[in-house]
């Protein structure tokens, strides 16, 4: 995915999605390397929230914090 449209997808997910509606949709429509790369600017975008944290562990992503 390029920067625009992980971008994009992250931001679309802002008020739209819960936690769970997330991780539905990147179990099923995302290979790991977009799960990651969508889930640290989603770490960034939702202001170090600690359940994206917990959601990228699940998925076996470290987000390494800058």
């Amino acid at each position: 995915m390029t920067q625009a449209q992980v971008e994009s997808q992250v931001e679309s997910w802002n008020w739209n999605m819960n936690i769970f509606e997330i991780y539905d949709e990147l179990r099923d429509n995302h290979t790991a390397r977009q799960q990651e790369q969508l889930l640290a600017y989603a770490y960034e975008f939702f202001n170090k929230d600690p359940n994206i944290l917990e959601l990228a562990s699940h998925f076996g992503i470290d987000i390494i914090e800058e």
